[in-house]
């Protein structure tokens, strides 16, 4: 069994806070904001928003395109990913598409 909290293999989320940038329906559950560290990642409601899937937790890159991330329940969930420039392209289990774009530091 691979260890949830290895180092990402794939690319590099670390460091910045990333800000939702899909308004669908579906990608309501989803934090408005998120911050990956090293292993560890930290999802922020909007506004409006209620209980998110991405609260806080481990998360890992198994490669460049498959990212598991503890949610809500304590599950470990795998995502379908994209990183292209500062666009985190993300596809879930039940297919609902929804990005995230890097915030500039500060």
């Amino acid at each position: 069994m691979t260890d949830p909290t290895s180092p990402a293999k794939g690319p590099d989320l670390t460091g910045t806070t990333w800000r939702k940038t899909t308004a669908s329906a579906c990608a309501r559950k989803y934090p408005e904001t998120i911050r990956f560290d090293v292993s560890t990642y930290l999802g922020t409601r909007g506004p409006d928003q209620g209980v998110i899937w991405w609260d806080a937790g481990i998360y890992r890159l198994e490669d460049e395109g498959t990212l598991v991330l503890s949610v809500a329940s304590d599950e470990l969930v795998t995502y379908r990913v994209k990183l292209i420039g500062d666009n985190l392209d993300v596809v879930d289990r039940d297919g609902c598409s929804f990005s995230y774009r890097r915030q500039a530091p500060g």
